[in-house]
């Protein structure tokens, strides 16, 4: 990928994070006065960044006339509008990664957002040579830990922690809704490991998933 795009999207992807911040902290003093103001009011609503959920909210102060009440509607203003904002910069991220002509959008899992953070945090993939290597370099490479007959793996906490991320979200999402996932969660499982474990492993086999897909699109560009 081009320098300049790459830096594009770095761009993009660090002003998204500051404004799921800053919605996330604002959400968070929103919930702490409607807790205050309406005990219980959290049983109907889950999550305030949703907007069924700001809906749900919302009708709890229809006939509150007071300053807290008039606070709590201009908060409710400013999550919308940090909302719009996101939804906007995440359609400038999903445009450029549609211009870069990748394949890893064919990936179950793998959103504008997850595959900007891929393409930022790799940087050029022919500087690992194998995918052992891309492996360690993004916190998958199991760490064998004794645990009796069987065999487990400790968590890394090593390499891009970005990059680890995005595979996380990436691990979970088909653990939701891939069958192929699902079966190979389960294989794992009946070998003994737990879920967490399991999940762990599907993370090693993605990175391999994600490495080959990179060359492969490298390949494409060079004409190879």
């Amino acid at each position: 990928m081009p320098a300049g795009h790459q830096a594009d999207l770095r761009l993009l992807l660090t002003y998204r994070e500051q404004l799921v911040r800053e919605r996330t902290r604002l959400a968070n003093r929103l919930h702490s006065d409607l807790v205050s103001r309406y005990p219980g009011y959290q049983c109907k609503v889950k999550n305030l960044v949703d907007v069924g959920s700001q809906r749900a909210a919302e009708e709890l102060l229809r006939s509150d006339s007071s300053v807290a009440g008039a606070l709590a509607q201009l908060r409710f203003e400013s999550l919308r509008r940090l909302s719009a904002e996101i939804t906007q910069i995440t359609k400038l991220i999903d445009e450029a990664i549609a211009q870069s002509g990748i394949g890893l959008r064919a990936i179950v899992g793998v959103g504008p957002v997850v595959a900007a953070w891929i393409l930022a945090e790799v940087d050029d993939v022919r500087r690992f040579p194998s995918m052992s290597r891309f492996a360690a370099a993004n916190g998958t490479a199991p760490i064998p830990a004794e645990s009796g007959r069987v065999q487990r793996h400790r968590l890394n906490r090593g390499g891009k922690r970005r990059l680890n991320r995005a595979l996380h979200t990436i691990a979970l999402i088909q653990s939701r809704v891939d069958p192929r996932a699902k079966a190979y969660i389960e294989r794992h499982r009946s070998e003994g490991k737990s879920r967490r474990e399991a999940v762990r492993c599907l993370k090693r086999h993605l990175s391999n998933v994600i490495y080959r897909q990179l060359l492969a699109d490298d390949d494409e560009r060079a004409g190879r």
